[in-house]
């Protein structure tokens, strides 16, 4: 028999038969590695961010024995994926973020925040992997089957139902609130902003845009004009009302 030890972040994620302790007594009926022990509970192995058996650190190809005693552990809030560990010794040059259809909103929030994010409504999980793989991204998702893929490095199965509250959860658990520059991506295809002379795009703006606003942003990627209208200050709110803006990064 093997015993695990969850944290809490990772027990919630545990079927109703474990949830309500932390310890799984888990039959060693066959040859398993620690990852494929783990999901076999249906825990992704991207939750995990690190793996005990005393003061000894794991990976995830560690094949356990009868009598072992072992601790998984979840992310911690504020984790940099920029440095390496046992399990991911490869880090991310950046955090950047692909994000699956079910939590679609999060992306156009994500980018509202400055926060370089993939996104497409229609594309295959196995695309979704692919690309979150290839460009070393981290895939949001609310799909665990999807986390599984062995493709998938880095992930998180978003825990919030409300896309806001989806937002301040990723934002603090990669601890992204340095990183924060409001309107500078494109929310419709995530490309950088570029402040744009009023003059040279008067001819595309609306009789009342053009009276009343002169401070202009364009995407050189699809030619969307951004200007400080009442979305602007509705998406201001959203971010000062979870505590993600400070006051010198709010002005664009």
């Amino acid at each position: 028999m093997l015993t695990l030890y969850f944290d809490n972040s990772l027990q919630e994620l545990l079927t109703r038969r474990y949830r309500k302790n932390r310890i799984v007594h888990y039959p060693l009926v066959r040859r398993a590695s620690i990852k494929d022990i783990c999901e076999s509970l249906h825990i992704p192995h991207t939750e995990i961010w690190k793996i005990t058996r005393g003061s000894e650190e794991l990976s995830f190809t560690h094949i356990p024995c009868a009598g072992e005693r072992i601790a998984l552990h979840s992310f911690p809030f504020g984790t940099d994926v920029t440095r390496p560990t046992l399990l991911r010794p490869e880090p991310l040059p950046s955090p950047a973020f692909t994000v699956d259809v079910n939590v679609g909103k999060l992306a156009r929030l994500l980018r509202m925040a400055g926060i370089d994010t993939w996104y497409k409504s229609q594309v295959s999980e196995s695309a979704l992997a692919k690309e979150s793989a290839a460009e070393g991204r981290i895939l949001l998702t609310r799909n665990r089957d999807l986390l599984q893929r062995k493709i998938i490095v880095w992930g998180r199965l978003v825990r919030s139902e409300r896309p806001v509250a989806q937002l301040a959860e990723i934002i603090s658990l990669y601890g992204l609130g340095q990183q924060i520059a409001p309107f500078s991506r494109c929310l419709e295809c995530n490309g950088l902003l570029q402040s744009v002379d009023k003059s040279s795009i008067l001819h595309l703006l609306e009789p009342l845009t053009k009276k009343y606003y002169h401070r202009f942003k364009r995407c050189p990627d699809c030619g969307r004009i951004y200007w400080q209208g009442s979305h602007h200050q509705h998406m201001l709110n959203i971010l000062e009302q979870q505590h993600l803006c400070r006051e010198n990064r709010i002005q664009s």
